[in-house]
């Protein structure tokens, strides 16, 4: 999660509660920590068989700029909701909910991976060009070949084809012409949680009465459906129905780490156990 977004649940002190579960024995732990220090995977996103200057471009060029765009746009809508919003920054919010679907890290190497696997295969397969062309080349695949002669394209494979997902057409129409709405939940006494998994959708995005969600703040969820009746049951909700509702979702869709304030025996019953 960006450090902006993840701001949003820092106290007076800059600290952030960061909830969590010890491996081996699965006791639930609450540590105070900084939004610089949260859970962060090194070189999740770095690139392979390139030099220093090129390794980090997908973090530095495509997810820099998302962020970059989209802060001011999450203080916007916590401040006046999505009736404001400009084409583009109601753009900009639809490319960074996306990313948010599919830049945690198990999607990385859900992703990734099942990427490296279809290429090895697809290439280890006989292939009679290759046999042709390959000339006196010891690699008896196409596979071998390219490894050997082009590594960055194979190993950097399943992160491009990660950026294409992130900017896809396809979602991102779908996503900015849904119906948006934030749900103010100040006047509850419970405060939403923010998990390492935030981006939670209902149904087929594609398909009718899709919905989707996030937290924008302690205080802020951002909803969004193309069934009207949806938002108005979200929109006429109580407020610590909400709260209840998401926060139970954000825990049991945890990976590792949900974020911010709430009961500790709330939390155990629903954080998972390894």
């Amino acid at each position: 999660m960006p450090q902006f977004h993840l701001g949003m649940w820092s106290g007076p002190s800059g600290q952030i509660n960061q909830w969590g579960r010890i491996a081996y024995n699965n006791e639930l732990v609450c540590t105070s920590v900084t939004k610089a220090a949260t859970a962060y995977v090194p070189g999740l996103y770095s690139l392979a068989h390139v030099n220093d200057e090129e390794d980090q471009q997908i973090e530095t060029k495509l997810f820099g700029k998302i962020e970059n765009a989209a802060k001011p746009v999450l203080e916007k809508l916590i401040r006046n909701g999505p009736a404001k919003l400009s084409v583009q920054e109601r753009y900009w919010w639809t490319i960074y909910l996306n990313a948010s679907l599919l830049r945690v890290p198990h999607i990385v190497e859900m992703v990734t991976s099942s990427v490296q696997e279809r290429i090895a295969q697809d290439l280890s397969q006989p292939i009679p060009e290759f046999d042709v062309a390959k000339g006196d080349a010891p690699e008896n695949t196409l596979f071998e070949w390219a490894s050997n002669h082009a590594p960055a394209r194979v190993a950097n494979s399943g992160l491009k084809v990660l950026v294409d997902l992130i900017q896809s057409k396809k979602a991102i129409d779908r996503i900015i012409h849904l119906r948006w709405l934030v749900k103010d939940v100040s006047t509850g006494p419970r405060r939403l949680l923010l998990g390492d998994n935030p981006f939670e959708r209902v149904g087929d995005l594609y398909k009718s009465r899709t919905t989707i969600s996030m937290p924008l703040s302690p205080t802020h969820l951002f909803i969004a459906s193309d069934a009207p009746d949806i938002l108005d049951h979200f929109a006429r909700m109580p407020a610590c129905d909400v709260v209840k509702a998401n926060n139970q979702s954000s825990l049991i869709n945890a990976k590792k780490f949900v974020y911010g304030d709430e009961e500790r025996d709330f939390i155990d019953a629903y954080l998972p156990r390894h």
